[in-house]
């Protein structure tokens, strides 16, 4: 079954994949910036200085957090203060970044999770078109962090790149799906250390619509190769589009995320020589 999509630019709605049970309730939401944001509350403290001692020895990991990833595209950060642990995670998504955009939009992601999830969440993530950062208490994914996805939506179409005449149509849609889950379980297939970063292309044109599929899957590097794999195919189960956008637009470009991977895929379509929409995007 298909996600709903979420738009970055104009999010009007949320979405996850049901969470495996966990202890603690769940808070998911939009941040007012342009991106998404999940919190875990953490389960009822015993007084307000727990939570404040856990913010304590959170904020200066996120504001180190930006300079720290910033050269890389990814920093893995922890710290202990007076008992209270704290881990925090950033990774910047692409093929390549520039790293003061990098920094840029890590720090504005931290400022997301503190303002919007508050000091009794133990666990938060906020994602954006181009950086993901988050935020524990342990070191060790809890299965709702595990069991969520949400499918976003990436560009909205240019207006120079819209053709009245699309092509894309009921069957073609289906067949679309099924190729573009095909290359995102080959990307996913292709993950190895230490970017822990590939990508897949495949191109039909022996129908009278050509079609491309390019896909981008990412972990961060704190993963292991082999968990990197298994959320990635875990996400490929999700990758799917809404067929009356595409069949104005012609193509897509979307991203499903979790807390452990990341995995773009952008659909083109082609009639007569000319591209209907290629939605690849310029960050490859």
């Amino acid at each position: 079954m298909a996600l709903p999509a979420i738009s970055w630019p104009l999010i009007s709605l949320l979405l996850a994949v049901t969470p495996a049970h966990s202890t603690c309730e769940e808070s998911v939401r939009i941040a007012g910036a342009g991106g998404l944001l999940q919190c875990y509350p953490a389960p009822a403290l015993s007084n307000a200085t727990n939570g404040t001692a856990f913010r304590a020895t959170l904020l200066p990991l996120l504001r180190s957090l930006p300079s720290a990833a910033a050269p890389t595209g990814f920093a893995s950060l922890r710290s202990v203060t007076r008992g209270e642990r704290a881990f925090a995670r950033g990774l910047c998504l692409g093929n390549s970044t520039v790293p003061s955009e990098c920094a840029r939009c890590l720090s504005a992601a931290a400022g997301n999770l503190t303002a919007g999830c508050g000091s009794t969440s133990r666990r938060a993530g906020f994602w954006s078109d181009r950086c993901f950062l988050a935020y524990a208490d342990t070191n060790t994914s809890s299965p709702s962090e595990d069991a969520f996805r949400a499918l976003v939506l990436l560009d909205a179409v240019p207006a120079s790149k819209v053709n009245t005449k699309s092509f894309y149509y009921v069957h073609l849609h289906d067949e679309l799906v099924a190729m573009a889950q095909q290359v995102a379980r080959r990307a996913a297939a292709n993950i190895s250390g230490p970017r822990m970063l590939a990508t897949a292309e495949e191109s039909n044109s022996e129908s009278a619509v050509s079609r491309t599929v390019h896909v981008l899957a990412q972990c961060g590097r704190d993963r292991t190769a082999a968990g990197c794999v298994r959320c990635l195919q875990n996400s490929v189960h999700a990758v799917d589009w809404d067929l009356n956008a595409a069949r104005v637009d012609g193509g897509v470009a979307a991203a499903v995320v979790g807390f452990n991977c990341y995995m773009r895929f952008e659909v083109s379509t082609a009639a007569c020589g000319d591209t209907i929409w290629g939605g690849l995007n310029e960050r490859n």
